[in-house]
């Protein structure tokens, strides 16, 4: 079991390090684009969160179990994924990826809030 909690772990600590740097090649390439850096900023923000309720689930106060860990996991593939689209967006696509991942953001808004 301590083996399986050293694996979730590094796999979780490898997303959060693909997001990071992710959030930092969205952000340099729109510095200018202030509501694309806003959703950048709040996909850095869920992450962060995610990072935090996925180091209490053994936390025996919080009643949150292994099934947990997949869905924190998702969430953060979610948040890489919207932040990729969004630096390899065109002008064309642009609008097309905003509108993906606002949707996404309500959805991982709404598991969040579920697993706190």
């Amino acid at each position: 079991m301590k083996d399986l909690n050293f694996l979730e772990e590094m796999l979780f600590k490898s997303v959060l390090r693909e997001i990071e740097e992710r959030y930092e090649d969205v952000i340099t390439i729109y510095r200018y684009d202030y509501e694309i850096r806003g959703i950048a900023e709040k996909l850095m923000r869920l992450a962060r969160i995610v990072e935090e309720v996925f180091k209490e689930i053994p936390n025996p106060e919080k009643k949150l179990d292994q099934n947990s860990y997949t869905t924190l996991y998702n969430i953060l593939k979610d948040i890489s994924s919207i932040l990729y689209d969004l630096s390899i967006a065109t002008n064309e696509q642009i609008s097309y990826v905003l509108l993906q991942a606002y949707r996404k953001l309500d959805n991982i808004d709404s598991l969040i809030s579920k697993l706190r």
